[in-house]
């Protein structure tokens, strides 16, 4: 129905450091999106990341309380929160519990064990906890400007949705998304995430690394990698001069060839290769991951990083395309946009939008819900 972008502000490598400013923005943001759609937002889905965040695999054995041996849904919950309960810092909370699978007198790879027949119930699960500072401080931004939140999803849940299919999800892959100021590294297997990290660089420090060199502003070296930045030198051109601006952004300072652009990101790409490929290791074998590595967020935009990454790591590296969702134009079809895009369909499978609304324009509310259920038609 709509689509509005406006530049972040008060958020710092994933970390919200300034609530009033954070909290302006996404209202201008809505204000803009009511603007276009006529439909107003009271409600909202928020996903999350930072570097605190960090995922706990643990596994918990109940015994079933019915006298049938019917496992029934408060079965499943005492066995979640027992789960749940680990130990862990005063500054840390759980933001998030991913059921992996429940085993039912042995029997391994149940999805859903209510109903069943069975007198042990145990479930695996990874837990995702992060800094309760971090998660307030969002709750707070929200609050500033009287916006219900729906829920709290950790962004890789939200862009795997989009860009991940259902074969690399179960065999096994590596979704990296390289934001402005973090890259969240997630393994998918058996249908569900394992592990995850969050790495405190992004595309912002490709850009940085510009300005710095070029000795011009942000915006500009912004602009000069997104029109003419190349992540391998050897697919640049001597030939081809960039007009540089100076610091102030009025006048041109200099000209210089793509291919030192290229060698400028080249180098900062390579490092962040490395390091993602520190943090894969900690994970699995790379060479037992089927599904390669997927590369999604702003950072993904980059031209030839795909490739360039290939080659670095010697696996297979794919742009992630938000392909899974249908009625979006293709303009809009872009890595950077897997996260709220795949919210959509997070929010088809797992949020009732008619419960959300319970006031104004409820007609249009239910045209929203019958579009989000028929994604998954």
């Amino acid at each position: 129905m709509g689509v509005s972008r406006v530049p972040s502000r008060g958020v710092r490598k994933g970390q919200i450091v300034d609530i009033e400013s954070t909290a302006r923005c996404v209202e201008e943001c809505i204000a803009e999106l009511e603007r276009l759609t006529g439909v107003e937002v009271y409600h909202a889905m928020l996903g999350f990341s930072g570097i605190s965040v960090n995922a706990i695999n643990n596994h918990a054995v109940v015994a079933v309380g019915n006298p049938s041996y019917e496992i029934t849904l408060e079965d499943k919950e005492r066995v979640l929160q027992s789960a749940r309960n680990i130990a862990l810092p005063s500054d840390k909370a759980i933001i998030q519990t991913i059921e992996r699978q429940y085993v039912v007198d042995g029997f391994e790879g149940i999805k859903d064990p209510v109903g069943m027949v069975g007198s042990r119930l145990e479930a695996e699960a990874t837990i995702l906890v992060a800094a309760t500072a971090a998660v307030q401080n969002l709750q707070r931004s929200a609050s500033r400007i009287n916006l219900h939140i729906n829920g709290i999803v950790y962004n890789p849940l939200l862009a795997c949705e989009a860009v991940l299919s259902h074969s690399e999800k179960e065999l096994g892959v590596i979704l990296v998304d390289i934001g402005a100021g973090k890259t969240e590294i997630s393994h998918f297997q058996e249908g569900n995430m394992f592990n995850t990290a969050v790495l405190p660089f992004g595309d912002e420090y490709i850009t940085r690394d510009l300005a710095i060199v070029l000795r011009t502003s942000m915006g500009e070296a912004a602009r000069i990698k997104e029109v003419y930045g190349v992540a391998n030198p050897d697919l640049s051109r001597d030939d081809l001069l960039i007009e540089v601006k100076n610091l102030h952004g009025k006048d041109v300072d200099k000209r210089i060839s793509q291919r030192v652009v290229a060698e400028i990101i080249s180098a900062r790409v390579m490092e962040m290769t490395e390091m993602i490929s520190t943090e894969i290791k900690q994970f699995d074998n790379l060479e037992q991951i089927p599904g390669g590595i997927v590369l999604t967020g702003g950072g993904a935009e980059l031209q030839e990083i795909s490739s360039f990454m290939e080659d670095g790591l010697n696996i297979p590296v794919r742009p992630g395309i938000p392909e899974n969702i249908r009625g979006v134009p293709n303009d809009l079809k872009r890595p950077q946009n897997a996260a709220v895009l795949g919210g959509l369909l997070y929010a088809a499978r797992y949020i009732n939008i008619n419960e959300s609304f319970d006031k104004g324009l409820p007609g249009v509310f239910n045209k929203i819900n019958d579009w989000l259920k028929e994604l998954f038609s």
